[in-house]
């Protein structure tokens, strides 16, 4: 019978999840995930296998909970332009104006040339916020247009924090998603009148 588990998988994975936000995987060391998850090196990989299985493990949380939270709070069924803008201009505050950006943002770099099971975790969130762009702006733009401009906003969204992660992310990075989401209104002016158009006899 394998040892019992006597720590919190929950408070383990969050400290894991910030080490490598914070450092990148391949510069995070055995001290410093010792340090963020107050588990010993044996510990951990008795845990979850090696290193790779705890950035595994971590990752999963980070989608599961932070990423998917923020899209249920507004790319969610309710959700309109003006949430995903908001979406979109919370990466300019708190905590992802950090200076480490996201953590499946920048792994979706160290995870190119590595097994299937790191990037398939990295392909499923961002495939994710993808989806629930594009329900969003199917709802608001039309079928048509929805997948182009979910693109778009996936694009827009992941250049933020990649200009955040190296500190360049100012004013003018701003200024393009709420020009982005002017354009969007826009259009969706141009859908509803075309539709109501439709209508009249």
């Amino acid at each position: 019978m394998g040892r019992r588990r006597t720590f919190d998988p929950d408070v383990v994975l969050d400290g894991a999840m910030h080490a490598f936000r914070r450092y990148g995987y391949a510069r995070t060391s055995v001290e410093q995930l010792e340090q963020a998850t107050g588990l010993s090196v044996g510990s951990l990989y008795h845990a979850y296998g090696d290193k790779a299985g705890l950035r595994r493990a971590a990752l999963d949380r980070y989608l599961s909970g932070f990423v998917s939270a923020r899209l249920d709070a507004l790319a969610g069924q309710a959700a309109t332009l003006d949430d995903l803008e908001r979406y979109l201009l919370q990466l300019f505050a708190p905590p992802l104006n950090d200076g480490f950006g996201c953590l499946i943002t920048n792994s979706a770099i160290e995870v190119a040339s590595e097994p299937a099971a790191e990037r398939d975790l990295v392909v499923r969130a961002l495939e994710l916020m993808r989806t629930r762009f594009s329900e969003v702006l199917g709802r608001e733009l039309g079928t048509a247009a929805a997948g182009p401009a979910a693109t778009r906003l996936l694009l827009l969204a992941q250049g933020v924090l990649v200009l955040a992660r190296v500190g360049l992310l100012d004013d003018t990075a701003e200024a393009a998603v709420r020009d982005e989401f002017a354009r969007l209104r826009a259009d969706r002016g141009r859908t509803k009148s075309s539709s109501r158009k439709g209508k009249n006899p």
